[in-house]
């Protein structure tokens, strides 16, 4: 369980201050926990980026600023761990059970699917990676889904990794998957306190070979995507650098649409 917590007034007006400055930034900066280099995060260069990416940014710029974050180990992270926030309408679909309506919430830091539902109102009850073969959140269109996302577990793709997929594409022959993944990152404009990490959302895109049953990442580029089935189909009449620059994911649609005739 997560507890939230309130720093000192001067903490607080510290932390605020500090995320005026960073948000006066063109592109924001975070100090990665893993390798100690400076990377840029969103907003995306290329002018096209992820809602869920932009929604977690929001959110992270509002705990710097009241004080709130939650407790991991010994760190204080501020943001959410959580897919688009807490709480979304969905259904949910196991071996032994199906659930729908209900209210779930994703956790891409460990890959949780926490829910709630007549019998526990309050309090959420956890599914652990693994225990549901897919869920789906419904669309919400003031939080940027505007479809239906629907996530399968990686086990029914022919992968290992304990993760969900979200499903972009399903084809006879191929399929698009993206997978979502938190890690705890640095707050690079913070040097009062050591302790304080962000939770930094990122994602992948994989493809699924029904005749193989297997995952393959794929980079969201003309070129990659041309090498990578030139011995299926030609599709550099179909594809190019500038629909992939305009918004990738609609370029690996419109590939996978080609691949799948």
């Amino acid at each position: 369980m997560y507890i939230n917590y309130r720093y000192s007034i001067a903490a607080s007006f510290l932390l605020a201050c500090s995320v005026v400055g960073a948000q006066q930034l063109q592109h924001p900066v975070a100090l990665s926990a893993n390798s100690n280099t400076m990377v840029t995060r969103t907003p995306d260069s290329r002018g096209w980026t992820d809602p869920a990416l932009n929604h977690n940014k929001l959110i992270q710029q509002q705990n710097g600023g009241d004080g709130t974050y939650k407790l991991i180990g010994t760190y204080k992270v501020i943001g959410t761990q959580f897919l688009f926030g807490e709480h979304h309408k969905g259904d949910m679909f196991a071996k032994e059970a199906k659930a729908y309506n209900v209210y779930l919430s994703y956790n891409t830091y460990n890959q949780e699917v926490e829910f709630y539902s007549t019998s526990n109102p309050d309090k959420p009850l956890v599914r652990e990676p693994g225990t549901l073969d897919s869920f789906t959140i419904q669309e919400n269109i003031n939080l940027g889904i505007t479809r239906p996302l629907r996530f399968i577990y990686g086990s029914h793709l022919g992968e290992k990794e304990k993760y969900y997929y979200l499903e972009m594409h399903k084809g006879e022959k191929y399929g698009l998957y993206k997978r979502y993944k938190s890690g705890l990152d640095y707050v690079s404009n913070n040097l009062a306190q050591p302790e304080l990490r962000q939770f930094d959302l990122q994602y992948e895109y994989y493809y699924f070979n029904v005749s193989t049953n297997s995952l393959k990442k794929i980079k969201p580029n003309a070129t990659a995507v041309i090498r990578e089935f030139r011995q299926v189909k030609d599709l550099s009449a179909e594809i190019n650098h500038d629909m992939f620059t305009v918004n990738p994911e609609d370029g690996l649609k419109k590939a996978f649409e080609s691949l799948n005739k």
